[in-house]
């Protein structure tokens, strides 16, 4: 008995050293104090070799008082972090931060298909919407503000019980929607082993843009043609209010006049001329059966104009591989009559890391010069649910999509889509930017590779940090206010 003992906590040793590897640790790192954490250690180890002070940077932010504090909330909430995660897992003691991949050594690498999409590992080195260069970071701890650690907790602590009507909305025990009011309204309502793929499907939804308010100023995007050579730029101004349940910025609480509304959306063209001026509100109602409220206003013409049905599948603007139902990495609203949810698996990812703009720039994540592929990117390994959403009405863009949803947040780690004869569709690929200290996280940049036409579609945005609660009010959310700006 005391050898099979000795056997199993060896075998045991060398599967949790073989995950430590991976990502940067080893067990004599592991925190014993609650003024720590895994992630955080594994950065630090990480930056002092690396000598690199965008790395110092992010291990300052990660070191802040109220990140651990937060950090640790949401993992005494979850019953877990990546971290433990990873240890149930046996990873190739290769796969760990430093390791760099281009090209010409990823056929090295017999694993790394496993945790890149094939679309995302063919990207690397190839011919259009080019990756040129990967570098693998050590993983963080990803985790929300207070607002929906607040609605979770008080979700548990009430021991809340949802279900969803015939099209698949929760509603509380009362039949009210859950987005609208409530613990729920700023929450994920199934933080912890979601138990199918509308429940999955909910949490990405109800984390929406991970804050109450969002504002790119500004988001660039750009469209490319098969040979790689950049066809149209935008410029364009974007904003984002959670309306109920408001924690972090004001207004706090519920915004007036938005009772039936969960969320909204809007942007401002300015660039280029032919389209400046072009503004589009796009709000969510909580009913499966009612419509978004989409407006766009036409400068061309003079005229707004009312949007439905089909019209949230065309482009943002012409060229882009964007469409306003892959708005924050998908938007179309939830309907089990026209779509089928499927959790169909977990796996390990590689996924840009969350640290753009936050430690230095878009060196982090780097579109090329001529703003059709990209040079470089940091990619961690993140824990995710696999949700495929397929189109039961034969009408859709997209016969079928699978998403990749981190299993900490929530959030977008990468997706994929298939076109309606069902070949292979378009793939996408973005980083965010991550505030450890109050847990917002918001987009950066992305890549979107259409596989059929071989056109690529890059954005990189610009984040607001400061005074949202002066600059963003209702007037960005009413299309006949919107045209006016500036």
């Amino acid at each position: 008995m005391e050898i099979e003992i000795k056997m199993n906590n060896k075998l045991l040793k060398l599967k949790l050293a073989s995950a430590g590897v991976a990502l940067g640790l080893s067990m004599s790192i592991a925190p014993a104090i609650a003024d720590t954490n895994r992630a955080l250690e594994a950065w630090k180890a990480f930056a002092a070799e690396e000598n690199n002070p965008r790395y110092d940077k992010w291990v300052e932010l990660l070191s802040d008082p109220e990140a651990i504090k937060l950090a640790k909330e949401w993992k005494d909430l979850r019953g877990y972090d990546a971290y433990d995660l990873f240890d149930k897992e046996e990873i190739p003691a290769e796969l760990k931060p430093g390791l760099v991949i281009t090209a010409e050594n990823k056929a090295d690498f017999p694993w790394l298909p496993k945790y890149l999409t094939q679309e995302t590992y063919d990207a690397i080195g190839a011919s259009w919407g080019n990756i040129r260069k990967i570098k693998i970071v050590p993983s963080n701890t990803y985790y929300m503000h207070k607002g929906y650690l607040k609605g979770n907790k008080a979700i548990a602590e009430q021991n809340i019980k949802f279900s969803f009507d015939e099209t698949g909305q929760p509603i509380y025990e009362d039949g009210s929607y859950a987005l609208l009011s409530g613990p729920a309204a700023t929450a994920l309502p199934f933080l912890v082993n979601p138990k199918n793929g509308l429940e999955l499907n909910w949490n990405n939804i109800a984390a929406s843009v991970a804050t109450d308010t969002l504002e790119f100023d500004s988001a660039y995007m750009n469209s490319c043609t098969p040979d790689s050579k950049p066809d149209r730029q935008y410029r364009a101004n974007l904003w984002w209010w959670h309306y109920h349940e408001r924690h972090d910025t004001a207004p706090l609480g519920d915004i007036e006049g938005k009772d039936e509304m969960v969320e909204g959306g809007a942007l401002f063209i300015f660039e280029p001329n032919d389209v400046r001026g072009l503004a589009g509100v796009r709000q969510r109602y909580g009913s499966g059966t009612k419509e978004d409220d989409f407006k766009i206003f036409l400068p061309s013409l003079r005229r707004t104009r009312l949007l439905t049905g089909t019209d949230s599948q065309d482009p943002l603007a012409s060229g882009l591989e964007l469409s306003w139902d892959d708005w924050r990495g998908g938007w179309v609203k939830t309907n089990t009559e026209n779509f089928e949810y499927n959790l169909v698996g977990e796996a390990l990812v590689l996924s840009p890391t969350n640290t753009m703009h936050t430690t230095g720039g878009l060196d982090a994540f780097s579109i090329d010069e001529d703003r059709c592929g990209v040079d470089y990117i940091e990619m961690e390994l993140r824990p995710t649910y696999i949700l495929e959403q397929v189109d039961k009405t034969g009408k859709y863009q997209y016969s079928k999509l699978r998403y990749y949803f981190d299993k900490e947040d929530y959030s977008l780690a990468t997706k994929k889509t298939w076109d309606p004869r069902g070949n292979l569709f378009k793939s996408y690929v973005d980083a965010r930017d991550f505030l450890p200290a109050t847990g917002v996280n918001v987009w950066g940049a992305l890549i979107i590779r259409n596989n059929v036409s071989h056109r690529t579609s890059t954005m990189w945005m610009d984040s607001t940090w400061e005074d949202l609660d002066e600059i963003v009010d209702e007037s960005m959310f009413d299309v006949d206010q919107l045209r006016d700006y500036q």
